[in-house]
């Protein structure tokens, strides 16, 4: 199968999204995997509070810069631009955070549901 392209708009900015080349889709997940399989473990029993100890815990093993940009790595603006990674995000990092959500669900929705049931990325209940 080709690499498959998805339109997303994040605070009224318009993205194209690329899938990943198998590779480093495998090394994104890997990496993801590693700051999420503690966090799922604690969520299910010590809550939202236990969740977020275990993702800062685990951000300590894993270079965030540089997975932060692999993961949008895929994603151009709508007029076909590169992201200027350390410009696009000044100072938005919820915009970050919420394009990476995207590309994460885009990416990996079928893995997500194959594994746990989970058709799309979502908070868990609060505590």
């Amino acid at each position: 199968m080709a690499i498959q392209q998805k339109q997303v708009t994040v605070k009224g900015t318009e993205y194209l999204l690329s899938s990943f080349p198998t590779g480093r889709g495998m090394i994104v997940l890997k990496q993801l995997g590693q700051i999420a399989g503690p966090a799922v473990a604690a969520v299910e029993t010590g809550g939202v509070s236990a969740l977020i100890s275990a993702v800062i815990q685990n951000l300590e093993t894993i270079d965030v810069e540089n997975l932060s940009k692999q993961i949008v790595s895929g994603a151009t603006t709508k007029s076909g631009m590169p992201l200027q990674f350390d410009v696009e995000f000044s100072g938005e990092y919820d915009r970050l955070f919420m394009l990476m959500k995207e590309v994460v669900e885009f990416n990996y929705s079928s893995v997500l549901s194959m594994v746990s049931g989970v058709t799309a990325l979502e908070a868990p209940a609060a505590d």
